[in-house]
């Protein structure tokens, strides 16, 4: 509950920034956004000093904070009081805010751990879907973020990867694909959702898909790297084909 009585504040940083309070969308400034950013992304109170020199890395110390305090002043007043929780030496977010890339990393765990099954249910998938398959403030390419958005990246990548072959198991062909080319979209050159969306097309019979697709694979690898996938792809679709070519010397 906000105690500020805005109701529910809301920060979303997939793929964009974007703070809402009661579904109204509140506008602020880009360094506005950046100091909430970087609140949400170090997940626990920041000094002041440090989230200073973070936004204003080329500025000497004591201008930097003279910025910072008064970037929190406005930001105070843009969002009535109801976004921080700040102190003389700390800066953090408020308990009750909400934010996208959180639950996201609370799925992620989710998916990696013993509590995993309980998100691979068919109606969580628009769940999974709504917040893996987008990337980290998708525009920003502030120096602090970079290593953030890699270890996003390698993370939604790999949750997408484990949903995909558990899809797999139980022979849901559609969830499969929509997870294997998201996990395909944001790495392309990853060879464990291209492996998992062919051998989905080889269990119902799309064997035409399944070709593409790999020769789709062989040429970006080629082109891009000057190599050849692995041999786990030919031996499914070598397997896929003895096993039509035995079927068809029974009758």
């Amino acid at each position: 509950m906000n105690p500020t009585g805005l109701g529910i504040v809301h920060i979303s940083l997939l793929p964009g920034f974007v703070c809402r309070t009661d579904q109204q969308v509140t506008d602020l400034s880009d360094i506005q956004q950046r100091l909430v950013a970087a609140l949400v992304l170090a997940d626990r109170p920041l000094r002041r000093g440090d989230l200073a020199a973070r936004l204003w890395p080329d500025a000497p110390a004591h201008r930097a904070g003279a910025r910072l305090r008064q970037t929190l002043w406005r930001l105070n007043q843009a969002t009535d009081g109801g976004l921080l929780r700040a102190s003389h030496t700390t800066v953090a977010l408020a308990d009750h805010v909400e934010v996208d890339y959180r639950a996201a990393a609370r799925l992620i765990a989710a998916v990696s751990g013993a509590v995993g099954a309980v998100v691979t249910d068919e109606d969580r998938l628009p769940q999974a879907w709504s917040v893996l398959r987008h990337p980290l403030l998708n525009d920003w390419d502030d120096d602090w973020l970079v290593p953030f958005q890699e270890k996003w990246k390698v993370q939604r990548v790999q949750t997408l990867e484990r949903l995909a072959e558990r899809f797999l198991q139980r022979r849901q062909h559609a969830a499969v694909l929509e997870l294997a080319d998201a996990a395909t979209q944001a790495d392309p050159l990853r060879e464990g959702p291209r492996r998992i969306a062919v051998q989905s097309c080889l269990f119902v019979g799309e064997v035409a898909d399944a070709h593409r697709r790999y020769r789709g694979y062989q040429e970006l690898l080629s082109a891009e790297l000057g190599v050849a996938p692995s041999g786990a792809i030919p031996q499914l679709l070598r397997q896929d084909r003895e096993r039509q070519l035995a079927l068809a010397a029974e009758f």
